[in-house]
């Protein structure tokens, strides 16, 4: 599971893939509402004040037309035209000419223009440079009998401009920056809502077992995720079938050498049996000493191919301890024969365990007789039993397992070097770890009170310990 989990945390999610592609169009109208925004901003920031420009012409064409009318001339020094020009942010610039083109006041660096009013517009309006600086030009053309033919002119920075469209720039964006921003957290919220039943699917999947190939349901199954359930089952049936075909055929094939190796040993113990031929005896014996090994390991298979079929339905409580005592008195005169002193240690009180009884009492066996292998004669071996968690326990006063072979003790095949002048197939342990597995069980390897191993069968799983 941690590997699966490293790679879950490591991995692109589906939740920031959809958030992502959300994200994408939502900034891109974000990028187009500000450009729509800052043109709109920026066309009534300057309406606001080409409107402003064009009152001021029209104050100024009164007071030009006042002031010639009085004294035939134009005071640009006077009150009246400070208070029309001058500007706390913008700086103003004005021109008024005649109609001979003579600038009657103001600055010649703005020229006369041959502008001339649009519809009701009195004033027009353009975009001029001067001093390396952006003005906004208001020019005003009219007639007076005082002024025939005159223009007046007035320009200004636009710093007024720039920073009323900032200002209804940030007024439209900040919001919509803010809406954005906090509307993320209620976007995760909603995708991830909607995907639970991804969630949902995939924790089903990950606490199934390995040998649990049974379809998925698909009733709840939202419609966007049934064809892939539906190909799932499909994968799954195909799996199992061929997970079959193979159990079918080491079950099978285990079966019918059984027979053939019966025979074989029986001819064996008869020729063994005719003193004519005594130097023959040291031949007979190694056939039926290979004979032995081939019908264990015979043996273990069938034992091995059991062990992998789905056994749930078969799952009832038994006594831990009772099988624990039967299964160890099987073995008392195998023990007898090498002087072993074999023991086991139990209460009187029952131990009930929920599993295959069994494939439990197979698991007893090969640690059992892993035991008396490797316990050289005159050993001890002790079997026992404690409740608090279920487990069944084997220790023996043998050689002991190194450090470097526990991790690989429990593969199919692996014989640890001092088990190569013992009789073994190396899969006898392969099977306790199986029956452990499927039971919800730990099988654990260390060192024991006795000098040599210790092997613990301990039941960790709820479900089938019942108290």
């Amino acid at each position: 599971m941690a590997p699966l989990t490293e790679m879950r945390r490591a991995g692109p999610t589906l939740i920031r893939a959809l958030l992502g592609w959300l994200l994408i169009p939502l900034v891109v109208l974000l990028v187009v509402s500000a450009y729509t925004t800052y043109r709109n901003a920026s066309h009534l920031a300057e309406t606001e004040r080409d409107l402003v420009l064009e009152e001021i012409t029209d104050d100024l064409e009164e007071l030009v037309s006042t002031s010639y009318k009085a004294d035939r001339k134009i005071d640009p020094d006077s009150l009246s035209f400070s208070v029309l020009i001058r500007d706390a942010r913008d700086q103003r610039y004005f021109a008024i000419y005649d109609a001979s083109g003579t600038l009657l006041a103001g600055d010649r660096r703005l020229v006369r223009v041959p502008v001339g009013s649009s519809g009701d517009e009195r004033a027009a309006f353009d975009t001029i440079s001067l001093d390396g600086r952006t003005l906004r030009r208001a020019v005003l053309k009219g007639e007076r009998d005082e002024l025939p033919d005159f223009e007046i002119q007035v320009a200004e920075t636009t710093v007024r401009r720039d920073r009323l469209t900032l200002h209804l720039l940030r007024g439209v964006l900040v919001p919509q920056a803010y809406a954005l921003l906090f509307s993320l957290p209620l976007v995760w919220f909603g995708i991830s809502r909607g995907l639970r039943p991804l969630e949902e699917l995939r924790r089903r999947i990950t606490h199934r077992s390995a040998q649990d190939l049974d379809a998925i349901p698909v009733d709840n199954i939202p419609r966007e995720l049934r064809p892939v359930v539906t190909a799932l089952n499909d994968l799954l049936m195909r799996f199992r079938a061929v997970q079959e075909e193979q159990r079918r055929f080491t079950a099978d094939a285990a079966h019918q050498i059984k027979t053939p190796l019966a025979v074989l040993m029986a001819e064996i113990e008869l020729a063994r049996s005719d003193t004519a031929c005594p130097c023959a005896q040291p031949t007979y014996d190694r056939l039926q000493k290979a004979a032995s090994r081939l019908t264990h390991l015979v043996r273990q298979l069938l034992a091995l191919a059991h062990s992998e079929v789905h056994e749930s339905a078969t799952h009832a409580l038994f006594d831990l301890s009772e099988l624990a005592r039967e299964v160890t008195g099987e073995f008392v005169a195998a023990a007898a024969r090498r002087r072993i002193d074999l023991g086991f240690e139990g209460t009187e009180q029952a131990l009930p365990v929920r599993g295959n009884a069994v494939l439990i009492q197979e698991a007893m066996k090969n640690l059992l007789e892993n035991a008396l292998k490797f316990t050289p004669e005159g050993g001890t071996v002790t079997a026992s039993v404690q409740a608090f968690p279920p487990t069944f326990s084997v220790a023996d006063s043998g050689p002991g397992i190194s450090e470097a072979e526990l991790p690989l003790i429990f593969k199919r095949f692996h014989r640890a070097p001092e088990s190569s002048t013992a009789e073994g197939s190396g899969l006898g342990l392969a099977i306790v770890q199986e029956v452990a597995r499927k039971h919800g069980a730990v099988v654990t390897a260390g060192k024991s009170a006795l000098g040599g191993a210790l092997f613990e069968f301990r039941f960790e799983d709820e479900a089938v310990s019942q108290s």
